[in-house]
């Protein structure tokens, strides 16, 4: 009974320590100093130390020199180093001495990722029930019947507003839908914004009223939606990737700028929300569905390489799918989430499934 119990210890710490050894893998070909440069990232970084950079809490973690990984700036030094067996990363600011008093230059701390890559999030575009927008005012036209209107044009809309409020300009875009057909939410895209006009030559009735558009991302149209512009959205320069449990499945809907084919840093929307507990920052494989094969005593062929009967019938084995990137959530609604590509190992398709990422 002893012998099993020291057994089982002994299997237990090893598999603990390989575990660990698995969670926070450093490359071959580490450095062991590196200086931030203006425009890195701490994903960048922590891709340059580790084979699973999304790890990155790791190697800053319980680091008195690096209370926030937030607070690293360029020109820092950052150096390896090994504490209790496993790799740290130390700070050394760069400071020059100078006899002559100067005014320095505010810096900023590098973010997790590229930030300008989510500037058109930072806007005020949104995903949407449909049905909350049922009897929503609209952009009417104007006296001169343009059907399109620009920033500094007039136009009337439906119904009467509150003259000390900005309103936002919308029109509905994609409907996003699930495997099954299920409506999961609709993109409400951001055309401007206008107030009532302050023009004298134009006059309200209690039918419609008359609007300045003050600011366009794009040309208005007639039927775009008046809304009241919701409460603004920010995203954090700093967020700490999130595991996501293994059997939480989806898949990506599609991609943001409508591509076939998404890369590194692209924006996706897919099929999971705060419904199913994803938050900002929870992190996604995504997964390249294995080829389907007709196997038989003569030969093994892929199932799409096979005759046009085959290839409507049931596939002998399926190989199994293959992580090809990873996808993090900056934005989650109820049923969706917007994500950003982090990483692709491949030329990955915009509707490829996906499953959470643990570690």
């Amino acid at each position: 009974m002893k012998l099993k119990l020291i057994v089982s210890l002994i299997i237990g710490v090893a598999l603990s320590m390989a575990a660990i050894a698995d969670t926070i893998k450093l490359k071959a070909d580490h450095p062991d100093t590196y200086i931030v440069k203006k425009g890195d990232t701490l994903w960048e970084i922590s891709s340059v130390f580790l084979n699973s950079p999304w790890l990155w809490p790791h190697l800053w973690e319980n680091n008195s020199q690096i209370d926030n990984p937030d607070l690293i700036y360029p020109g820092d030094i950052l150096n390896l180093i090994w504490v209790d067996g496993q790799p740290r990363l130390t700070r050394k600011r760069l400071k020059k001495l100078s006899p002559i008093p100067r005014l320095e230059e505010k810096r900023q701390a590098i973010p997790i990722i590229p930030l300008e890559m989510l500037s058109a999030f930072l806007s005020r575009d949104h995903i949407i029930d449909p049905a909350l927008l049922e009897g929503s005012p609209r952009l009417l036209g104007d006296s001169v019947g343009s059907p399109r209107f620009f920033e500094g044009d007039i136009f009337y809309a439906e119904g009467q507003y509150d003259k000390n409020k900005l309103y936002g300009i919308y029109r509905l875009g994609k409907n996003y839908k699930s495997a099954t057909g299920k409506k999961l939410g609709s993109e409400l895209i951001f055309i401007g914004q206008s107030q009532v006009s302050q023009s004298p030559n134009v006059d309200t009735t209690y039918k419609v009223t008359p609007h300045d558009l003050i600011r366009s991302s794009r040309e208005a149209r007639q039927g775009d939606l008046i809304l009241a512009i919701p409460e603004y959205e920010t995203i954090p320069a700093y967020f700490i990737p999130k595991p996501v449990p293994k059997s939480t499945k989806g898949r990506i809907l599609a991609a943001v700028n409508g591509s076939a084919a998404i890369g590194k840093w692209d924006i996706v929307v897919i099929d999971k929300g705060k419904r199913d507990d994803i938050q900002i920052g929870s992190m996604f494989s995504i997964l390249r569905s294995g080829q389907a094969l007709l196997v038989d005593n003569k030969e093994i062929i892929y199932q799409e390489d096979s005759n046009v009967f085959d290839k409507i019938g049931e596939a002998d084995l399926q190989l199994p799918p293959e992580r090809v990137g990873e996808l993090m959530v900056f934005k989650a609604y109820e049923h969706l989430s917007i994500a950003i590509l982090m990483r692709g190992n491949d030329v990955i398709g915009s509707t490829y499934k996906i499953e959470g990422l643990t570690f």
